[in-house]
């Protein structure tokens, strides 16, 4: 859906977003990204090393009251605290397990993510009792899991090698990490709005660290668990609704979230910055959120049979931004050749087309000429230059091949993933004309 995780990265490289220039344009925004804590990890680092810790009511960490003093800085020393201390463990393997953690992290990874660490294997031991046959397994995952979550591209043949574990070990424990993950969320529960005080002053920017973290979550539970924290932070979080509608019931629910994250983005751009910008929007980093949400919801209206609302959605973010970033072009093409609007239709061709070597701008040619001007030699030598593009879509349209189930991951030119993104995202469209199909099959025998 969107300029975001899985649509075309607008780079034009042909991949989703999510496995391209995301994290290049996440890191032009806030290149400082930290991770932030919950409200227990943070008291108990501050405090380690400190003084006794009286018992509260959490279970498996004992706080001590608020210092008036600033919160001192993480050290080994405190994270060792921490771990034998501060933090409850159901067995002692399961505290030597912490320990061992901590001094083979140390000098690799930064202390906060450490402590990241022994929250998580601490919530995890504690509620799965795992038996502990070779610390390094444990160990392994936990480093992996923590890395594949915060973008930090740790091999796990790296890790293989320095735990002395077999890869597919790893793989396995780091499943059952992400399984209770998904079960339980995050360890001790999610962060106050209070604590984020780590990066940026204000409400907005401590909010876009809670979405970054959700974007990068592969966890349902925890993405709606961050993303609503993020509203309640900043309630004009555009990417936050988009998050929210990524995991709703209903394409209907789903529409809703995304028109709320549109009004959202435009109380937070504010409408003058709309008048003062037009025209290259996309140049400018805050804009994204709207840019994002607003193609999503496009693409919602559109797959849910509103093609009029897609259309005036889709345009409107062309206005913004003329150069078409967000790849908003060919699905405003196919909602003016669905509802008739031909002579749209060609100036989106005429303005668009020239260069354009897309299968979707070459079938859906096909359509315009067909609606144009019926069965002609013209639509026979489209047809032809069509196939020459992309030859997998008739295959698609026809039933030949089986569509998958979702979108691609990525897109390749000519490629089979450009195919079937090209028919699932334009079935509606090839399902208003019929007679075209048939002439297309009547071609293939």
């Amino acid at each position: 859906m969107k300029i975001g995780r899985n649509d075309p990265c607008p780079c034009g490289s042909g991949h989703k977003y999510k496995k391209c220039c995301l994290e290049k344009d996440r890191a032009d925004a806030m290149p400082a990204l930290r991770l932030a804590f919950n409200r227990e990890a943070a008291a108990a680092s501050a405090q380690a090393g400190q003084r006794e810790e009286a018992p509260t009511e959490a279970p498996g960490l004992k706080l001590s009251p608020a210092p008036s003093a600033p919160p001192a800085k993480l050290t080994l020393a405190g994270l060792r605290k921490l771990a034998s201390r501060d933090l409850e463990w159901a067995q002692p393997a399961h505290l030597a397990l912490a320990q061992t953690l901590i001094e083979r992290m140390k000098g690799e990874y930064d202390k906060e993510l450490i402590q990241e660490a022994l929250l998580l294997w601490n919530a995890y031991s504690r509620q799965v009792r795992p038996v502990i046959k070779k610390e390094g397994t444990y160990c392994a995952a936990i480093e992996y899991f923590l890395s594949e979550q915060y973008g930090l591209s740790v091999p796990l043949s790296g890790l293989a090698d320095k735990y002395e574990v077999a890869s597919a070990t790893i793989s396995r424990r780091c499943k059952e990490l992400a399984a209770y993950a998904e079960e339980y969320g995050l360890p001790d529960g999610l962060p106050a709005p209070e604590d984020f005080g780590l990066i940026g002053d204000s409400s907005r920017d401590q909010a876009q660290i809670l979405v970054y973290r959700a974007m990068e979550t592969a966890g349902s539970r925890q993405r709606v668990q961050l993303a609503r924290r993020a509203l309640e932070m900043y309630p004009d979080s555009a990417d936050a609704y988009q998050i929210l509608a990524e995991e709703a019931g209903s394409e209907a629910e789903a529409r809703s979230l995304l028109q709320q994250g549109m009004e959202a983005g435009r109380r937070d751009l504010g409408w003058s910055f709309f008048e003062q910008h037009k025209g290259h929007f996309w140049g400018l980093f805050e804009t994204r959120p709207y840019m994002r949400v607003t193609r999503s919801y496009a693409e919602s209206c559109w797959l849910g049979g509103d093609a009029d609302e897609a259309a005036g959605t889709l345009a409107h973010l062309l206005e913004l931004n003329p150069a078409d970033h967000t790849g908003a072009r060919y699905l405003l093409l196919a909602a003016y050749l669905y509802t008739g609007k031909l002579e749209e239709a060609q100036r989106v061709l005429k303005r668009y087309g020239g260069e354009d070597s897309s299968a979707s701008f070459a079938y859906d040619r096909m359509i315009l000429e067909y609606k144009q001007s019926g069965i002609t030699s013209r639509l026979k030598m489209l047809y032809r230059v069509a196939r020459g593009v992309n030859r997998h879509v008739p295959d698609y349209l026809l039933g030949v091949k089986r569509l998958p189930p979702v979108l691609p991951d990525y897109t390749t030119p000519g490629e089979a993933s450009e195919a079937s993104e090209y028919v699932i995202m334009h079935s509606r469209l090839w399902a208003s004309v019929p007679e075209l199909l048939k002439w297309m099959l009547k071609q293939a025998e």
